[in-house]
């Protein structure tokens, strides 16, 4: 029996080393800060949001990002990660900023949800993301106001 107590003790030792080494990490793969710019035409957008999702399509994968636009600029530092480089979709929101507190805290949509994709280094970086111009609001339909 008191050979058994080392060799336990050795084997415990042996995996709490392993373990504070790293050798059993999660497997997220390695992360890279992203700021830049978004525009809506030739204007900053005020308010709103990206998202920049792993292009699974093009054999990628990872954990999507989602930064807050903030006049017109974006930046991974307020979160605690970044993207994972290759090739991404990207999707826009806008919103005009002038919010009413309750209802509608960011203000209206300036444009419907924009897509693109874009393919990002393995490194930290820095995008300007432009959303065209002639991008519309669909226009509401009246809602009709008579009973039935």
């Amino acid at each position: 029996m008191s050979r058994a107590y080392p060799l336990s003790f050795a084997v415990l030792l042996l995996a709490l080393v392993t373990l504070s080494s790293g050798c059993f990490s999660s497997g997220d793969p390695a992360s890279f800060g992203i700021s830049g710019t978004v525009q809506f035409g030739d204007k900053p957008v005020p308010d709103g949001s990206i998202t920049l999702i792993p292009d699974s399509r093009q054999g990628n994968s990872g954990a999507a990002l989602s930064l807050d636009i903030v006049d017109g600029k974006f930046n991974s530092a307020s979160a605690n990660r970044g993207h994972v480089g290759g090739p991404h979709r990207v999707r826009v929101v806008g919103m005009d900023g002038k919010g009413d507190g309750d209802l509608f805290p960011h203000g209206q949509m300036l444009f419907p949800d924009y897509e693109t994709t874009i393919d990002l280094p393995k490194e930290e970086t820095t995008q300007a993301i432009v959303v065209p111009g002639d991008l519309k609001m669909p226009k509401r339909r009246p809602t009709s106001g008579g009973s039935a």
